[in-house]
């Protein structure tokens, strides 16, 4: 009994962890379109015809591209639970997991730039500048997590040199 009661509290976490991830990943999808179809908008209005992210112009978004970012955003989240979580590979080095990271969304990206026509697919800029700003993402994301990650070394160490204090006094 316990034991399923385990595997059942496995599976629940998994499925809360998949939709955090959505979440996330579409929520910050879709702002990042909005804000690019906002720039586009107003500074490179004939750019917008070129992708089928702003057929509309820039002036809001259909709903078959939110269906479509929706479908990535899934696919990522799978890709972050089976690579970020230690539940499927458990002993990898962190800076295999974030390369995998980065190779799944560039390969799911790309398939989804191919068959939704995201962007001119026949163009050699458009996929060098694709490539250039998923990489200073991740970059300015992996330096946040960076930095998340020594401001929380320093609380924890504070906090556990306060409990060694505690603990060697009378």
């Amino acid at each position: 009994m316990d034991k399923e009661k385990d595997e059942t509290k496995n599976v629940a976490s998994l499925i809360i962890d998949l939709i955090r991830y959505f979440a996330t990943i579409f929520t910050l999808s879709i702002l990042a379109i909005s804000f690019a179809g906002f720039l586009l908008y107003y500074y490179a209005p004939d750019v917008q015809d070129v992708s089928a992210l702003f057929a509309t112009g820039g002036a809001n978004l259909p709903y078959i591209v939110i269906l479509q970012i929706a479908g990535f955003s899934l696919i990522l989240a799978f890709f972050l639970i089976l690579f970020i979580s230690q539940r499927f590979i458990i002993k990898m080095r962190f800076w295999l997991r974030i390369l995998l990271i980065f190779i799944s969304t560039l390969i799911t990206f790309s398939v989804f730039a191919v068959i939704f026509k995201w962007f001119p697919v026949n163009d050699p800029q458009a996929w060098i500048g694709f490539i250039v700003s998923t990489f200073i993402c991740y970059t300015i994301s992996l330096g946040l997590t960076f930095l998340k990650f020594k401001i929380e070394r320093k609380k924890y160490n504070k906090l556990l040199a306060k409990y060694k204090e505690a603990q060697n006094k009378p």
